[in-house]
């Protein structure tokens, strides 16, 4: 099932959305390897509303592409035919087909593999039709993976193994947590790699 309901009207206006997009930059969302070899469709990033809510899109769009569980431009079916086979609770992000929307979650849900639309709500995100919000992408995920009915279990980051050094960015994170990165005892090359990616989902 996947939910069609148009997001809320935005606030009050800010500035000039179009200046905002073209005085800013945001990274080229990157693709998981092991999806679809179909040619990307062009991004789908709006203007913007105004710089905070670019600045939030871009880093969360970086924190994506080094999850392993962000799959790009992969459309609704593609993205439910594999999580047909996969256990209940099995997740993954991946691009919303509608151009006023950013991300999509799609999950293997009780009653099959179901979609629903991230949307962006006052520098935060909730899934359409939630009343929960969440300044940051990952923490709404987590909030799913920890609440009583524990919609979200596990994400999919394909079948390939995953790398070493990827599963101990995660188990150090999640031993010391995202605040305390910063004063690990390593080199600035390795906690530059710690803070790619600051999260144990």
């Amino acid at each position: 099932m996947v939910h069609h309901n148009e997001p809320p009207e935005p606030s009050a206006p800010k500035p000039d959305p179009i200046s905002v997009a073209l005085t800013t930059h945001i990274p080229a969302p990157q693709t998981h390897p092991a999806a679809s070899t179909r040619p990307a469709p062009p991004t789908h990033f709006r203007p913007f509303r105004d710089v905070d809510e670019r600045s939030l899109v871009a880093s969360t769009t970086r924190f994506l592409g080094n999850s392993g569980f962000y799959w790009g431009p992969l459309d609704v079916d593609e993205a439910h035919a594999r999580l047909t086979t996969l256990p209940v609770g099995t997740f993954l992000i991946r691009d919303s087909m509608q151009t006023d929307v950013f991300f999509t979650l799609s999950y293997h849900s009780e009653d099959g593999p179901t979609s629903v639309r991230v949307l962006l709500k006052g520098c935060g995100f909730a899934l359409d039709g939630s009343k929960h919000a969440f300044p940051c992408l990952f923490e709404l995920l987590r909030f799913y993976m920890t609440s009583a009915k524990r919609s979200l279990k596990q994400p999919y980051r394909g079948s390939a193994p995953q790398k070493l050094q990827e599963l101990c960015r995660r188990a150090v994170v999640k031993t010391y947590g995202k605040d305390n990165l910063d004063k690990l005892p390593v080199t600035s090359v390795l906690r530059d790699f710690l803070q790619s990616y600051p999260f144990s989902i």
